[in-house]
């Protein structure tokens, strides 16, 4: 996997649950602009890294287009997002509350969702990784070793 490192992994789920915390303060202080602005951004960057780390890497035709089904699901709820904040735009704010909280009832399970789909399926292939790539160094170093007959 190209670029794909332990500390990648970490990186990612300390960046993500901080992330989510935030998210979740905003939802809370029912800042909701802030918190639709930071689910995007989240949503954004967990279907590019999806596509960048897991699909760059699968090889299997039919687990391929799976895990496009995922992403375009996500894909779509993002879409949703974003057509609902663009609808509400001219609508004054006193009728936007209950729209606004739908878009965060959409953006939340589904950050959570694909995090947690992300997240597995990265250390998955992490794990495949790690293992074929120390299984050539032994069948290498087994070639070294001198052959007694």
């Amino acid at each position: 996997m190209s670029g794909l490192k332990e500390d990648f992994l970490r990186n990612f789920n300390e960046k993500f649950r901080r992330m989510y915390a935030k998210y979740n303060e905003a939802v809370n202080r029912r800042d909701y602009d802030e918190a639709i602005k930071l689910g995007k951004d989240m949503l954004n960057d967990l279907l590019a890294i999806a596509r960048k780390y897991i699909l760059e890497n699968l090889n299997n035709p039919t687990i391929r287009s799976l895990v496009e089904d995922i992403l375009t699901y996500h894909e779509k709820n993002l879409g949703y997002v974003e057509g609902t904040e663009e609808a509400i735009e001219d609508i004054p704010l006193l009728f936007t509350f209950e729209a606004k909280e739908r878009i965060l009832s959409t953006l939340a399970p589904s950050i959570q969702e694909l995090f947690s789909f992300i997240l597995g399926a990265l250390l998955v292939l992490a794990d495949i990784r790690s293992t074929t790539f120390y299984r050539r160094k032994e069948n290498t170093n087994k070639d070294k070793l001198p052959k007694i007959v």
